[in-house]
């Protein structure tokens, strides 16, 4: 339920957990339009054309606020070209990945940086990780292995699945540095400037590397468009909003929806099939990311009725 009391939004946790399943599928279905777009479009183009169009969107939106906080607080600039930096290496390789393979091996394999994160963090905090991170990170890499294998005929990790886990590697990053930058700086336009450090980068990239264009059909744009409103703007203005009322448990576990996302619309419309080891493949994926989550996962009364204001 949403409600608004005293001036302020409330929203059921009930109500944040739909939406936060509503941004992860758009998330899931933005393997399977980068992938429709691959088709007319080069991966550096198409990166920074969304990204762009994203940040004028916000732009128009927050602005005002985004200006008056890097009045506030100018060092917010090159933490966000920082941090814009590290997304724009996972989405160069995950778009140049797609190139090469299916959009659900790419969705399952990016994904896997659900679990290379605490591995990162234990060694950056010099600590073993728990057992239980332990266990998901073994899961996971085999099941990296089967959907290779199935990928490649057996003949080992190919070109495309090889970005993807580069693209994992650098997004596990990207969570790191904002987990950190997101405490020092407003998190909210800290999200809007990267997104448009990304734009930017994207387009210098292509400029010098490939045929830059606009999309060339009304077709194109509209599945531009989409990717940059829903996929983009939906996701990252929304996602804090989704997220406060419900516990990070429970948000990784909705997380999870991403890759399933992505293979079923892969399967219904492109076509694409895991086949039987990169179906083994991606169950073990999907046991790898939940496991660290479920044993601490308890459905409670209040977590299904309750409401929690949001700023």
């Amino acid at each position: 339920m949403i409600s608004l009391s005293d001036g302020k939004f409330q929203l059921s946790v009930r109500s944040a957990c739909f939406l936060m399943a509503a941004i992860t599928i758009f998330r899931g279905s933005s393997f399977l339009l980068s992938k429709h777009l691959l088709g007319t479009m080069e991966p550096l183009n198409l990166l920074g054309l969304r990204f762009l169009l994203a940040f004028l969107l916000l732009f128009v939106l927050f602005g005002k606020k985004v200006i008056q906080t890097i009045k506030k607080d100018p060092a917010i600039i090159g933490a966000s070209a920082l941090l814009g930096g590290v997304y724009y290496l996972c989405m160069a390789s995950e778009l140049c990945g797609l190139r090469f393979t299916t959009s659900s091996t790419c969705s399952f394999l990016e994904n896997t940086a659900i679990v290379m994160v605490p591995v990162m963090e234990a060694i950056l905090l010099r600590r073993m990780p728990k057992p239980v991170i332990l266990i998901s990170t073994v899961v996971t890499v085999v099941g990296i292995g089967l959907i290779a294998l199935y990928g490649n005929a057996g003949t080992g990790v190919g070109i495309g699945e090889l970005l993807c886990i580069v693209a994992a590697l650098m997004y596990a990053a990207a969570i790191i540095i904002t987990d950190r930058l997101s405490k020092k700086h407003d998190p909210m336009t800290l999200g809007i400037l990267y997104v448009g450090f990304m734009g930017i980068l994207g387009l210098i990239s292509s400029f010098f590397t490939e045929s830059t264009h606009l999309p060339q059909s009304g077709n194109e744009w509209i599945v531009l468009l989409a990717l940059a409103v829903l996929c983009t703007c939906f996701g990252f203005t929304l996602q804090p909003v989704a997220q406060k009322p419900i516990s990070s448990e429970t948000a990784g576990i909705i997380c999870a929806l991403n890759p399933l996302t992505t293979a079923v619309l892969g399967w219904l419309i492109l076509g694409e099939a895991l086949g039987a080891s990169g179906l083994a493949g991606a169950v073990l994926i999907l046991i790898g990311l939940l496991l660290p989550n479920l044993h601490r996962f308890r459905p409670r009364s209040r977590e299904c009725a309750g409401t929690t204001t949001v700023l």
